[in-house]
């Protein structure tokens, strides 16, 4: 995005809706499992291979004049890909979607080691992605042209310079760290601003989270939808095994009822990230509480973890509904210094699961306030909370 924040955007937008309205890892000491992954954003530690050398361990922190937002961090094996929205140039709001891979160095003092950044798509000159939100991968079996890719992505984009009437295109490669070719010259799914509700000031669909249901080419693709209602979460699914003709099936609305937080007249579902675990049937949620302060950035002040059964995303007949697992504020962060944290994710394996986790690993975005610094926006980083389902 070259003019401004998609979660400046996504935050204004949502205060003026109808309803209201996003270190290193190590353990916690916490007894609730809660462990905000140290003071200092991108854990940096002083050990190194070779003399003279600094070694950074943990979550990376961002550069002078850029930021880091939107993650989406999966465990390949022993391999982790971290891939994030950033800013192309220092001191300009020109999004891309970049990636790091990580590696784990057994020892005191260090942990997952993140490579450089990787920048891997960006938006289309003059096309409907021209500015580009955030993205989250998976991986599967694609056919494309005649092509084997191992890899896919959703990404949000939209071809409006004031970051409204957001869509969601896919992309594909061999390697997270390898070329991405997008797929066709449309999105996959699209915002229509005659439907009821949905002016040419909305957001639109943001925040696509993928979750390889099948472990080969059957995709469930959640994403945040937002009108003049509010921000609420659906999904489609998609057999991408012939991602020429890919087969999309209608949206489904996520359901808002159980414990889900929020200072709304409706429970909302703004900026989430899913996993699924099909040991047992449940899939998990990650989302950003509304509204949000007033005071800028207009960035959420809280995230909560759910859970719900498979089986009440397919019914009318909800039962439960969503259950609470933790629920984080600024208390929570490095001494309570960060007012805001939001856009969070939980930790997966390649395809988008957590089968049989005992907690889970949250990553999310702590800013500055714009009262501490007038370029907050470049203060955005990721820090880390681990979970006892227990």
């Amino acid at each position: 995005m070259k003019k401004r924040n998609l979660l400046a955007i996504f935050c204004a937008l949502a205060l003026g809706a109808a309803m209201g309205c996003m270190a290193a890892c190590t353990g916690g000491n916490d007894p609730g499992g809660n462990d905000p992954g140290g003071n200092d954003p991108g854990g940096n530690d002083p050990g190194g291979n070779e003399p003279g050398e600094t070694v950074e361990y943990g979550l990376p922190a961002a550069e002078r004049g850029h930021y880091i937002n939107n993650s989406d961090l999966l465990d390949d094996g022993g391999t982790r890909w971290l891939l994030y929205t950033t800013n192309e140039t220092a001191g300009e709001e020109d999004n891309v979607i970049a990636l790091r891979k990580g590696t784990f160095e057994e020892g005191e003092g260090k942990g997952w080691k993140y490579g450089e950044e990787n920048i891997v798509l960006r938006g289309g000159e003059d096309g409907w992605d021209e500015y580009i939100g955030s993205a989250s991968i998976v991986k599967g079996t694609f056919e494309l042209g005649g092509t084997d890719y191992s890899w896919l992505m959703a990404y949000c984009g939209t071809s409006q310079a004031d970051e409204t009437q957001f869509e969601i295109g896919l992309a594909v490669a061999q390697s997270p760290d390898g070329t991405w070719t997008k797929v066709g010259t449309a999105p996959v799914v699209t915002f229509d601003t005659a439907a009821l509700g949905a002016p040419e000031t909305s957001v639109g669909c943001y925040a696509p989270s993928l979750v390889n249901y099948t472990k080969e080419s059957g995709i469930r693709l959640f994403y945040s939808y937002a009108d003049q209602y509010g921000h609420f979460a659906k999904f489609v699914d998609i057999d991408a095994s012939d991602l020429d003709a890919p087969v999309v099936s209608g949206e489904a609305m996520v359901p808002t009822e159980g414990e889900i937080a929020g200072g709304d007249q409706v429970p909302m579902f703004p900026n989430a990230d899913f996993a699924y675990d099909a040991d047992n049937g449940v899939f998990y949620a990650v989302k950003d509480y509304s509204p949000v302060p007033s005071m800028e950035p207009q960035f959420a002040a809280r995230i909560q973890l759910l859970s719900i059964d498979e089986e009440e995303l397919y019914t009318t007949d909800i039962g439960e509904g969503w259950s609470s697992i933790r629920t984080w504020d600024n208390t929570d962060t490095p001494d309570g210094m960060y007012e805001r944290l939001y856009g969070a994710s939980i930790v997966s394996d390649a395809y988008g699961h957590t089968d049989s986790a005992t907690g889970a690993e949250i990553i999310y975005n702590v800013c500055e306030l714009e009262v501490d610094n007038e370029d907050y926006l470049f203060t955005q980083n990721l820090m880390t909370f681990e979970v006892s389902y227990q």
